[in-house]
């Protein structure tokens, strides 16, 4: 199934900025089951919810709650409409060289960050240059007059516990990095010099524009990649938005009388500069420190007069084609309308496209969805807003088609234009209007923690776009939006305005084109495609569907919650209120984060929930059928703040609701009482059976390096699957066997169940025991079964090849720690391995991808799972063979091993702290604490202590412990090592070093 629902919302909900109120994807399942959690339409919503919602960073007009705004040295301004939970310092100053600089002092931050803004991006590439601007933040990273060394920047911050990366759009770069705070200047001083003197090496200019081209390839078979190039394709080609923008060999060269390495300075002098920039430092601590960091770092980035404000043709060009036929590479068809719209950035405080959004991307019942869904045709829609592209931007509507639904493909268009239709002749409905509104005050009065890193990293890119004292309301509503704005985008839903793209791999409707159409290759992701102008017939279904309209608008959202108010309790720690034969319920009521909000959970156990690949899917097309039975219902409580995520493991299925305390327990009891009256019908099983076919087929056709680490995962696990096994198991599977595995589930099960957040220990009981009255009788204890590893022979070495579509070669190269297998925990073992990964991390991107350019997806992983110690070294190349491949990463731990034996007591701490500062962050927000405990909850034996058991180890080691673990294993004395690969290995590899062929049937390694 498609996650849709999660693009609805963001878009329904205030432009996506600041991850805040996320409640975090839930890793719950890795104990509870071995395989992800299935998702439907709006599945996992609680996940995005709450956190669209959130990233709105909305507030109240009335509020008072301001910071301090210096725009120059005597001029004050006050922001208004700072969040009341928002416990952050704000200053903007503005230095002697017109950089403007946002301080934020945040009292809960544990790692420091900053981030810098650059109003430059792929509209300002050079036309035989595409994808110059890509490759100047590449270069920026590889060495500056005052630390030449490439890589000293990321060993600098891998090293001191923190992280960085950078993005470039259609027109801004942004660099953005967070550390430990004893590391905060050091790690400004490097960040500052990319922007006053990078080198632009003329060897590395050259070296680097192959990791351009490695990440480009990457991408091949990429399916929005592909489908989004040949969209262009129907473009104005004189706007910048139809060029390519990644780049690659093709296009980053030295060009007669003007060498690349000459293109870049000319790029950067031109656009890297203070007038052009904004910075953004977050930390805990004073204003005037910060300010005095700011100015001694940045002072020095030189200041120049911006040029005029640059203005663009119009995106869509009269007399082109409009609609477009994609091929694709998977089993999958999509269905995407694109009307050009004026540009929205300058609407931020009225948000008019919402409206569009929330009513066509709605799911309640009567809606474009609901009609849809019901007759079989569709799988999810989205509707959203694009950037801005110059003057125009584009508003999307994305219906993803069932195999029925390509079929009739010309039912869905008319279902879709007649509810355009049914829009733009009703009046403008102030209730949708007012309560987005509402909403947005809402969610942004109750936000929660920004961790610094995505704070800097949103702030400094609208500060860019946004005048000062707008920096934190833009987040937010400031008033409904006037009628006028959009009535005047209804009118913009035009044929005029329209591009129409399919992609799919069955048959195209022919009868949409004026002409029979003809068939191209795209140029850069080679995807074949055909653009055709729009037949009679179309135009009248855009036309005259109106009459045969089937839907009809929302109406009143009643899960709205109505109170907001804070219990006064905050328990350390779970423990048990209520506790039966088969039925145990954890509590632990906090309002520590100061938010209305709690989470639910209730784990539903039962016998032989997943113990065969057919009892796998069965699982899993229960949760895939019962998620979509629901999905009109829950679409408003959704909208509203309030989410669930029911999906499958091992020891049978999980509930879980997230969002405002207030209707939540009275909506996982509704939830329940659901499930348990479900029973699927033939159509819908046959529905979900074809699309769980699809999804297994396609998951060969994800990222490579994504699928050698699930490969690495099911090969050393115990009674894991393959997805060949589930295949083969699928096709034997009736509606039948669903209806004998959902009854014996329900016949016979315990309930393990948690409340946490803003609920009461007498509102948890009560919620307990009225889930215990329900099924008294049918409760059942049971030992939930614990996901093992397979015994692992030490010494040994494996190799196992995966499926894979991709066209670059991936190896995994693993190091296992067998003498970590007979511990329960293994966290000193694992400890060592963390603190390995930090000291070799960077040599090794240094090395394999910097030096010897052998991908651009290179990286020491930390792979540790249950009691099983994981180093991984990856390296995906679309250029280099297998052999050399493996052969650069032995070398590199050849060298390894002679290097970190004689470690300097300073670097040996240096990776220590950085491990024991990750450990000792505190949760910002109740979901940091709740999916964690509800990992330990979720086991036969809870340990709530984990986390100081960690410290406690890693805090023991010392340098001469480390250095006698490293010579054990990297000389392989109790080590396993295995290679996972999507290519065949070289017959002479396998020999010489004798790597044995497994596979995940295998009962032992």
């Amino acid at each position: 199934m498609i996650n849709i629902r999660k693009k609805v919302a963001t878009y329904y909900l205030p432009l996506a900025a600041l991850a805040s109120f996320s409640i975090q994807a839930d890793t719950s399942y890795l104990i509870e089951n071995n395989t992800t959690p299935e998702i439907s339409n709006h599945m996992n919503q609680d996940n995005t919810s709450f956190k669209a919602a959130q990233e709105s960073n909305q507030a109240s007009p009335q509020q008072t709650n301001s910071s301090v705004v210096e725009v120059t040295n005597d001029q004050i301004i006050n922001i208004p409409n700072k969040s009341l939970t928002d416990k952050n310092d704000y200053h903007l100053i503005t230095l002697t060289n017109n950089l403007k600089v946002l301080l934020v002092s945040d009292p809960q931050a544990e790692r420091f960050a900053a981030s810098l803004s650059v109003n430059v991006g792929n509209f300002q590439d050079p036309d035989n240059q595409q994808g110059l601007a890509h490759f100047l933040e590449h270069m920026l990273f590889l060495g500056t007059k005052k630390y030449p060394e490439a890589g000293n920047y990321q060993s600098y911050i891998n090293t001191h516990g923190g992280s960085h990366n950078a993005y470039t759009s259609t027109d801004t770069t942004n660099f953005y990095f967070d550390i430990k705070p004893t590391a905060y200047e050091g790690a400004l001083d490097r960040f500052s010099q990319f922007f006053t003197a990078p080198l632009f090496s003329e060897s590395l200019t050259q070296r680097e524009k192959n990791a351009v081209d490695s990440e480009y390839k990457a991408k091949l078979k990429d399916e929005s990649r592909r489908n989004n190039q040949a969209l262009k394709t129907l473009l104005n080609p004189k706007h910048p938005y139809s060029h390519f923008t990644v780049g690659s060999l093709d296009t980053l060269k030295d060009r007669p009388n003007n060498p690349l390495r000459k293109q870049l300075l000319k790029l950067y002098e031109e656009n890297y500069f203070s007038e052009n920039m904004a910075l953004v430092m977050v930390a805990n601590l004073p204003y005037n420190q910060m300010a005095t960091l700011a100015r001694q770092y940045f002072s020095n980035i030189p200041s120049k007069k911006p040029e005029a404000e640059k203005h663009y043709p119009a995106l869509i060009q009269k007399d082109k084609p409009q609609l477009q036929f994609v091929r694709s590479l998977i089993d999958n068809s999509t269905l995407s309308f694109y009307y050009q719209i004026d540009a929205q950035n300058k609407n931020y405080k009225t948000q008019p496209t919402r409206y569009l959004s929330y009513i066509l991307g709605n799911e309640n019942k009567g809606s474009l969805y609901s009609s849809l869904k019901s007759e079989g045709l569709i799988n999810g829609i989205s509707a959203s807003t694009s950037a801005d592209y110059g003057d125009n931007a584009l508003f999307t509507v994305r219906i993803a088609l069932t195999d029925e639904g390509i079929r009739k493909i010309d039912t869905v268009a008319k279902h879709f234009f007649a509810t355009v239709s049914t829009l733009k002749s009703s009046p403008i409905n102030s209730m949708y209007l007012q309560e987005g509104l509402k909403l947005s005050q809402l969610m942004f009065n109750n936000q929660s923690y920004v961790d610094p890193q995505s704070l800097a990293r949103s702030l400094s890119t609208r500060i860019l776009k946004t005048p000062p004292e707008d920096i934190l309301s833009c987040y937010r509503l400031e008033s409904a939006a006037d009628k006028k704005q959009v009535r005047n985008l209804l009118k913009q839903l035009s044929q005029e305005n329209l591009l129409v793209q399919i992609t799919s791999n069955h048959e195209f409707p022919e009868s949409w084109t004026e002409k029979k159409p003809t068939w191209q290759t795209e140029p850069w992701y080679q995807s074949k495609y055909s653009n055709n102008n729009f037949s009679q017939l179309f135009l009248d279904i855009i036309n005259l569907s109106v009459k045969s309209t089937q839907v009809s608008l929302p109406e009143k959202n009643t899960f709205i919650p109505e109170s907001l108010d804070l219990i006064d309790k905050k328990d350390t720690t779970p423990s048990i209120i209520f506790q039966k034969k088969g039925f145990t319920y954890w509590n632990k009521s906090d309002s520590s984060f100061g938010k209305p909000t709690a989470m639910n959970f209730l784990a539903i156990r039962f016998a032989d929930a997943a113990d065969t690949p057919e009892h796998t899917l069965l699982n899993r097309l229960w949760s895939r059928l019962f998620n979509d039975s629901v999905s009109e219902s829950t679409y408003a409580p959704y909208v509203a703040g309030l989410g669930y995520a029911f999906y499958p493991h091992a020891n049978g299925v999980t509930l879980r609701t997230s969002g405002y305390s207030d209707k939540q327990n009275t909506y996982i009891t509704w939830l329940v009482d659901q499930l348990f009256l479900f029973r699927p019908t033939p159509e819908r099983f046959e529905q979900a059976k074809t699309q769980l076919e699809k999804d297994l087929s396609n998951q060969k056709s994800r990222q490579a390096y994504s699928n050698a680490s699930s490969a690495l995962s099911i090969l050393i696990t115990k009674n894991s699957f393959t997805t060949k096994q589930l295949e083969d198991a699928l096709a034997q599977l009736t509606l039948e066997d669903l209806r004998e595995y959902t009854k014996k589930a329900r016949e016979h099960f315990d309930i393990v169940g948690y409340s946490t957040g803003n609920l009461t220990k007498e509102q948890a009981e009560k919620l307990a025991d009225s889930i215990y009255q329900r099924f008294s009788d049918r409760l059942t204890p049971r030992e939930p079964l614990e996901i093992e590893t397979k015994n692992l022979t030490t010494q040994k070495k494996y190799h196992y090849q995966f499926e894979s579509t991709s066209d670059d070669k991936v190896i995994l190269y693993a190091l296992i720690d067998t003498s970590a297998q007979a511990t329960k925990k293994a966290i000193t073992e694992k400890a060592y391995f963390s603190i390995l990964r930090k000291l070799i991390s960077s040599p090794f991107y240094q090395e394999l991808r910097t030096n010897q350019q052998l991908g651009y997806i290179v990286g020491a992983q930390d792979l540790s799972i249950r009691n099983t110690p994981i180093l991984g070294l990856l390296v995906q190349s679309p250029n280099n063979d297998s052999l050399t491949i493996v052969h650069s990463i032995e070398d590199f731990l050849k060298e390894q091993s002679n290097r970190l034996p004689n470690i300097s007591e300073k670097d040996f701490l240096q990776a220590k702290n950085a491990l024991l500062s990750e450990l000792k962050m505190t949760a910002k927000n109740l979901s940091d604490n709740a999916l964690n405990e509800w990992h330990q909850i979720a086991k036969p034996d809870p340990d709530f202590l984990t986390r100081e058991e960690w410290i406690n180890n890693a805090e023991k080691i010392q340098r001469e412990d480390f250095i006698a673990f490293i010579n054990r294993k990297l000389q392989s004395t109790d080590t396993t090592k295995i290679i996972i690969h999507n290519k065949a290995l070289p017959k002479e590899l396998i020999e010489q070093q004798d790597w044995r062929e497994t596979s995940p049937n295998s009962p032992n390694l």
